[in-house]
């Protein structure tokens, strides 16, 4: 009986000691946990597609982005305090493998800017772009197809320009892309990979005129034939 009574006083002891304990807060990943808590601290996202991740934030904040090569690359958030589901939008021509999203408060409440904490994403499925790309030209002669930033410029073999393209999204803004190779549809056409599907291309007359003279009808965007307006 005594054996049973003291046993009894020690598991009410030990539930006393437990319950006095001060209450703890579980967080997931961060490496500032009084600012931020994530749901993953490194993820895996293909080119092209989103993922969605829960957050908390303590204070109000704001985010930029290392490592990307892609302008549909960003996140999609309140950047208010509070718990949140965000999501990561990866960009189709993104070429960048490893995009760090770097939180930072933007609070009056948090003065210190420099506490910021990061989710790193790794990039898969990547579409292999080429920034000069050999081409046929008319009368069997052969020249190159040179990205420099937006635009697509068309070289004869000597390096002459003879013409040049870029993309639109439609709204007045140029598209990002990455050249790829040059595919065949009846003509011949620049196979692009470009952040939006829907983007077009934009050329001046005088060069369509070049473009068409030399076998291209246009330009093949994420798989979507589009000819030159």
């Amino acid at each position: 009986m005594n054996k049973l009574l003291k046993a009894l006083v020690g598991f009410a002891l030990i539930a006393m000691m437990m319950l006095a304990m001060p209450a703890t807060k579980a967080y997931a990943y961060s490496e500032i946990p009084d600012c931020f808590d994530f749901g993953d601290a490194v993820m895996s996202i293909d080119a092209g597609s989103t993922r969605t991740m829960w957050m908390r934030a303590t204070y109000d904040y704001a985010y930029y982005i290392v490592g990307a090569t892609s302008s549909s690359t960003y996140l999609e958030c309140a950047q208010h305090s509070g718990t949140e589901t965000v999501t990561f939008h990866i960009g189709a021509d993104e070429q960048g493998k490893n995009v760090f999203f770097w939180f930072y408060c933007r609070d009056s409440r948090m003065p210190d800017n420099d506490k910021k904490d990061c989710v790193e994403i790794y990039v898969q499925n990547i579409q292999p772009t080429n920034q000069s790309v050999a081409v046929g030209l008319a009368k069997g002669a052969t020249g190159t197809l040179t990205k420099n930033g937006n635009i697509s410029m068309l070289y004869n073999s000597a390096g002459t320009p003879m013409a040049s393209f870029s993309l639109t999204n439609g709204n007045g803004n140029m598209a990002t892309y990455g050249q790829q190779a040059v595919v065949y549809n009846g003509a011949s056409y620049f196979s692009v990979v470009s952040s939006n599907p829907n983007a077009t291309p934009v050329i001046s007359e005088s060069d369509k005129n070049v473009m068409l003279a030399n076998g291209y009808a246009g330009v093949c965007v994420n798989g979507n034939y589009r000819n030159w307006p």
